[in-house]
């Protein structure tokens, strides 16, 4: 697993390089100053560093551009969004019934791997399908039920508002419309991929699910069916827990909102930075 970082070399290159080439969707070279005016942008924790830093850049290249970007969650993106409050609503998963009202229009930025993480200090290496529903769902509350240690079972997971749980739910617990599955009552609600990771590597009997981007070495990586979580298996489907990442728009994006999506969706910022962490989006192969 990779860690977030990013050199002074590498902004640099990836500054030069966005000057230069051409921005995904337009048919000019990207000329600085080109665009103007405030583009505000809220919603998924996994999308937000990369909205971040792609504001930062697309501001360097843009002064008289300022771009607002904000978390909260996907559920919360979307409906700032339709609400009008926000131009672009980040999110990690789909647009559910409710919210597509044939308005939004879904721009595809990269797809993400959900990682299951337990503390360090676990011996266990690996989970099938069935021991992680039975783990987050309550049936198993101890470890030594799947080879662990004689200890009780700490469970974090995301809030209602995260993209990443209700992916996690929809592939590790079964959970459908018909028939929900939630993670047990006791379980521990974060609002952040950040928050987990922080809780996971300071609880030893506990365990959670992060975005890919998140795993760094105060947590460690469980195997998942006997698949490691890795962008060569998640590309081609092989790794189940995976998912595209989206910005969202009312409608086709205009002036500075369609130069900011372009910018994320440009080579440049798709090989430097998208690809540290997630799987370019160009890259990808399954539906």
């Amino acid at each position: 697993m990779r860690t977030r970082h990013k050199s002074a070399a590498a902004v640099a290159v990836f500054t030069t390089l966005a000057v230069l080439v051409t921005l995904a969707g337009c048919g000019a070279p990207a000329r600085k100053g080109r665009y103007s005016g405030t583009v505000k942008v809220s919603g998924s924790t996994t999308v937000l560093p990369l909205s971040q830093e792609a504001a930062t850049e697309f501001m360097a290249l843009n002064p008289r551009a300022n771009v607002e970007v904000q978390g909260g969650g996907s559920s919360v993106g979307v409906a700032q969004l339709m609400q009008k409050v926000v131009d672009v609503g980040n999110s990690s998963r789909e647009l559910k019934g409710d919210e597509n009202n044939g308005t939004l229009v879904d721009h595809r930025i990269a797809f993400d791997i959900i990682v299951i993480v337990v503390n360090p200090s676990n011996p266990v290496d690996e989970l099938s399908h069935e021991q992680v529903k039975a783990i987050f769902t309550g049936k198993v509350d101890n470890w030594k039920k799947v080879g662990g240690p004689d200890k009780e079972v700490v469970c974090v997971v995301r809030d209602q508002a995260s993209g990443t749980r209700e992916v996690f739910d929809e592939k590790a617990l079964d959970s459908t419309k018909e028939h929900p599955m939630e993670s047990t009552p006791s379980a521990i609600e974060c609002a952040s991929n950040g928050v987990v990771r922080e809780i996971v590597g300071t609880t030893r009997n506990a365990i959670g699910y992060i975005s890919f981007g998140y795993v760094n070495n105060k947590v460690k990586a469980v195997t998942y069916g006997g698949v490691e979580a890795s962008v060569a298996d998640a590309s081609t489907g092989r790794y189940p827990m995976a998912r595209y990442l989206h910005m969202f728009t009312r409608g086709e994006p205009e002036g500075a909102v369609k130069g900011y999506i372009d910018f994320v969706l440009s080579d440049p910022f798709q090989t430097e930075i998208v690809s540290q962490e997630y799987i370019k989006i160009k890259d990808v192969t399954v539906k």
